[in-house]
């Protein structure tokens, strides 16, 4: 029987920039378990555990490499130049989300493309780890 994958569990941890969780796939179920780094027991335990395995945690490089190809490929011009100009800010992920606020359409748009790229990450991910999607 296939494994039955917690997509939407795997999604949230691939979007996840959180440090304070950890996000755990179990490779016998499918699911996926949040674990706080305060509860260093269970994460200790899940950890130490073959059957979990950490889902990888996004140090930033992901997030501005999702920017930059969804400014690129934006299709309203005054959004596409407000998110450019937003990608040389002093904080652009700020700025980015307030230039995304002035452009509503596009917001949804990219909200759909960040989920889009987070499961095409989890698919590349199990696949390194051995597993069928």
């Amino acid at each position: 029987m296939p494994l039955e994958i917690d997509w939407e569990g795997l999604v949230v941890g691939f979007e996840s920039r959180s440090h304070q969780i950890t996000h755990f796939f179990d490779r016998q179920t499918g699911d996926v378990i949040q674990v706080l780094e305060k509860d260093a027991a269970r994460h200790a335990s899940l950890a130490a555990d073959p059957r979990y395995v950490a889902l990888p945690r996004d140090s930033g490089e992901r997030s501005r490499g999702d920017l930059e190809e969804f400014a690129a490929h934006c299709l309203d011009e005054d959004c596409r130049r407000d998110l450019a100009a937003a990608l040389r800010a002093e904080e652009p992920t700020s700025e980015y989300r307030r230039a995304l606020l002035r452009h509503p359409k596009e917001e949804a748009h990219f909200f759909q493309f960040k989920e889009r790229r987070a499961r095409e990450r989890a698919v590349e991910w199990l696949k390194a780890q051995g597993i069928a999607k």
